[in-house]
């Protein structure tokens, strides 16, 4: 089957459903774009939609089309990786009357080696005359969006981010837990992308071998004072800062804490 009957075929003009869309993350709706409304739907899209890769292990096809997305993410109460989250949350921002694009970035991975390009999805807003970094699909992303303002550092609840120019005209963003030491996350342009360049990479990170969205299950959330991350062999509560990891002893236990903590089940093919 040619790739592109894989993915992203053009819309049918057909909008999302705003109003369904922002219960399910739990926020009412306001009809002028704010600064304070962009922070409020950034971070109860978070808190309410979790990051998650269990299609690509249950054999499920990650089709980039906004409303099987929409249809996944929204009624069927999911989540999803970078493509799907915040690929979706673009046309909730446009379906607001945001002004906003789509970027891509190169992620940096354990051992600091810089990904290729369209490796990771994400969005600048404009907003009174300002830009805002905006990342609802980064496993350990900002809560609130990032001013655009090179060098600066920007304390996001108990982190720290700064975004640093670099000499060949690209953006790199890194985080800190103590404001000193920091560690780069991705890098980045400002260049304007369409969701389906976006769609190589896609198949990629749900095919490949070297992907680590193959290698094991992922599902992770943050919570009001920590975090919420379910793996193949371990179900990690971080909390105040402190970490407690209990093991994962079978397939069994994973859906067991799949439901009671995500509310998820999953079912092949929905």
């Amino acid at each position: 089957m040619a790739q592109y009957d894989l993915f992203e075929k053009k819309s049918s003009g057909s909008s999302l459903d705003i109003d369904a869309y922002l219960k399910r993350i739990n926020c009412s709706r306001e009809y002028k774009p704010s600064l304070k409304f962009l922070r409020q739907i950034h971070r109860n899209h978070q808190y309410n939609i979790p990051f998650e890769n269990l299609d690509i292990h249950i054999g499920n096809q990650i089709i980039l089309d906004v409303q099987k997305i929409f249809n996944k993410i929204v009624n069927q109460q999911r989540g999803g990786f970078c493509y799907e989250l915040n690929g979706l949350f673009y046309h909730l921002l446009i379906g607001l009357g945001f002004q906003a694009k789509i970027i891509s970035a190169s992620m940096y991975s354990e051992n600091g080696i810089l990904g290729p390009k369209f490796d990771h999805l994400l969005i600048i807003v404009y907003l009174d005359d300002k830009q805002w970094l905006v990342d609802v699909g980064f496993g350990r992303s900002f809560l609130s969006p990032l001013e655009f303002v090179p060098d600066k550092i920007q304390m996001d609840y108990n982190r720290y981010f700064r975004i640093d120019d670099l000499p060949d005209g690209n953006f790199v963003l890194q985080s800190s837990n103590d404001s000193f030491s920091y560690k780069k996350e991705y890098v980045f342009s400002k260049k304007q992308h369409q969701f389906v360049e976006f769609i190589a990479m896609c198949q990629y990170h749900q095919t490949s071998p070297k992907s680590p969205f193959t290698q094991k299950k992922l599902i992770s959330q943050p919570t009001i004072n920590g975090r919420l991350t379910l793996t193949d062999n371990a179900f990690t509560i971080t909390k105040m800062g402190k970490k407690e990891e209990f093991p994962i002893l079978n397939n069994d236990e994973f859906v067991v804490k799949l439901w009671e903590h995500f509310n998820i089940r999953l079912r092949k093919n929905q």
